[in-house]
């Protein structure tokens, strides 16, 4: 496939970790990149023009998840050593750390104003602290299992987070209850986190799919079952539009949620290694991975400027040259990566605006599509469940068809729905303009 300037592109390469990459986290102003690794270490990649990162060493384990907080003054991270650590994101690489669970810690993050910490950990707990005074809030304790993942809603209310023990959980920060719980009996969720709109939730799955939960009547809003693999994590674009993934199947994908459908998937990673974290940048001009390859990539967005209704499912397969730095035993090391400069520039997308009259004839093509298949969908029925004589294990087979087809119509008419929806959206626009 023809890569072109309108499509995710990888604009840097680093690499100097040692072991697989955990977590990433983009600083707010975009002007940092820090990551976690199974190397015990955190590295801060300067994305300026030095090209300079900073190795911090302080974990006695394996290092799980990293976040900065809003302010991007200083820095949180959650090991299996149990402990979490308070980094200021200086040469001098000042920290504090306190043990925060009986068991390994998972995930860590600030809360949106910064002055609260959540973690959850394999001790089956979620915990709340007051960061300034590393002074311990409340738990929230339902999960019968290890707490995987544990987010804040945007306007720091809520709290949703996932277990081994295949649920997932709605708190309320206020009363430290769990207001709601989803079951999914297949297999567990492996990563959530709010859109940010804050009505949906998302949910990455270790069969393979992607759930998008729906807050407000808690049924299941849309569901994709794009990769091959476990899926180890997701995030919602900043705009909200699109979702990016990542798999152990060595792909990432992106979809877009308005139209409920996958519109790229990418492969920038070593072939049959797992793409183990993702994370955009604040204003979502850019988007970072990191592997079991041990390599943290850099990619341009592009995909949210570009007009993409009607375009087909394309895949990605960006090749990067590796760059070697230097390995050296202090607490804090300097690491330099060549890079030509010309790459970073923005490479400026020339997006015309929706065609109202291709969008009518889009729609009309999906009803019609949809509509057809819906009548194919009855004959078979009619053929195959309307015979008089039908034994138990015949008739409940029948029953199951009827049952997953009328999901399926379902499914169908959301799909419909939302596109309509969209162009509503476009006529709106246009009448304002």
């Amino acid at each position: 496939m023809i890569q072109t300037d309108c499509d995710p592109m990888i604009v840097r390469h680093f690499k100097g970790h040692e072991d697989i990459i955990t977590s990433l986290c983009f600083h707010p102003e975009t002007t940092q990149l820090m990551s976690s690794s199974l190397d015990k270490t955190i590295m801060l990649w300067n994305l300026k023009e030095s090209v300079r990162a900073y190795r911090f060493l302080g974990h006695k384990d394996v290092v799980y998840d990293v976040s900065y907080a809003p302010s991007g003054e200083v820095i949180a991270s959650a090991s299996r050593d149990r402990s979490v650590r308070i980094w200021v994101p200086k040469v001098t690489g000042q920290t504090i750390d306190f043990k925060a669970h009986s068991g390994a810690v998972r995930s860590v993050e600030f809360s949106p104003d910064g002055e609260k910490l959540l973690t959850a950990s394999d001790d089956k707990s979620i915990k709340l602290w007051m960061v300034c005074q590393r002074r311990f809030l409340m738990s929230f304790l339902s999960h019968t299992s290890w707490v995987r993942c544990a987010k804040f809603s945007n306007d720091g209310r809520l709290v949703v987070s996932c277990s081994d023990d295949k649920t997932t959980k709605l708190w309320d920060i206020t009363s430290g209850q769990c207001i709601k719980t989803l079951y999914d009996p297949k297999a567990c969720n492996t990563y959530v986190e709010f859109h940010p709109s804050g009505s949906v939730i998302g949910c990455a799955n270790m069969s393979g799919s992607i759930k998008l939960y729906d807050l407000r009547s808690t049924s299941l809003y849309q569901q994709y079952a794009t990769h091959i693999g476990p899926v180890n994590m997701i995030k919602f674009h900043p705009k909200g539009n699109f979702m990016l993934t990542a798999s152990t199947d060595s792909t990432m994908k992106v979809l877009d949620l308005l139209e409920g459908r996958p519109i790229y998937t990418l492969k920038g990673h070593a072939n049959g290694t797992s793409v183990t974290s993702i994370a955009f940048s604040s204003n979502g001009e850019y988007f970072a991975s990191g592997g079991a390859d041990r390599q943290l990539l850099m990619w341009k967005t592009n995909f949210d400027m570009d007009d993409i209704a009607g375009k087909d499912t394309r895949e990605i397969v960006s090749s990067v040259k590796e760059t070697k730095t230097s390995d050296k035993s202090e607490s804090q090391e300097m690491l330099h990566d060549k890079y030509d400069n010309k790459k970073l520039q923005n490479n400026k997308c020339r997006c015309k605006a929706p065609d109202l009259e291709s969008l009518d004839k889009r729609v009309d093509q999906n009803v019609d599509q949809k509509a057809q298949k819906l009548s194919e969908q009855g004959r078979i029925m009619n053929g195959s469940c309307l015979s008089k004589d039908l034994s138990d294990a015949q008739f409940t087979m029948c029953s199951s068809s009827i049952v997953d087809a009328l999901n399926e119509q379902v499914q169908s008419l959301r799909d419909t729905v939302i596109i309509l929806e969209q162009r509503l959206t476009v006529l709106e626009e246009m009448l304002k303009q």
